[in-house]
């Protein structure tokens, strides 16, 4: 078995050296006037002769790819748009949530202020009807005390009016 593995190896150690030599003919400097330099020749012209260097499927795939990069820029130019439609809208949304959220603080303090003036009105309406007791007892008593006088100015009058109408005492 041993033998097989350097027969394999002279073999292509044999194949190597002839592909050396073949190889060296490949390789050398293009003449000026050669028209497959890679200058001149139809593959740097391959935007207007793309058929004869690739091939009709490769013009299809190019052709393809040249599509779908537009479709993907003109999606990416739809997606900056909505980005900035959305950014815009949130500011919106911003701007009026912040709005709403002032409106709703004026709203609530205009509420405590009605509620703090409905209190003072309550307290003095309070005020004005223990005045108006106040006064009517003063009133009632200047009156109870005009009556008192008067009673008093006409109790020797009836007292001397009831004396006179009474009957003389009879002697006897």
């Amino acid at each position: 078995m041993t033998r097989f593995p350097c027969k394999f190896l002279c073999v292509l150690l044999l194949v190597s050296l002839a592909g050396c030599k073949s190889t060296a003919d490949l390789i050398y400097e293009p003449a000026p006037d050669d028209p497959l330099d890679g200058q001149k020749g139809s593959l740097s012209k391959a935007g207007t002769n793309i058929e004869m260097d690739w091939g009709p499927k490769q013009s299809h795939l190019l052709d393809e790819f040249t599509k779908l990069k537009e479709k993907e820029r003109k999606q990416d130019d739809a997606v900056n748009e909505l980005r900035a439609e959305k950014q815009n809208l949130e500011r919106q949304l911003h701007d009026e949530t912040a709005a709403l959220q002032k409106e709703k603080a004026l709203r609530a303090q205009a509420e405590a202020e009605t509620e703090s003036l409905r209190e003072r009105r309550r307290e003095l309406e309070a005020r004005i009807l223990g005045l108006s007791i106040e006064k009517a007892k003063l009133e009632q008593a200047t009156l109870l005390s005009k009556i008192e006088a008067l009673r008093a100015a006409l109790e020797p009058a009836t007292g001397n009016a009831t004396e006179a109408a009474a009957p003389a005492p009879r002697s006897r």
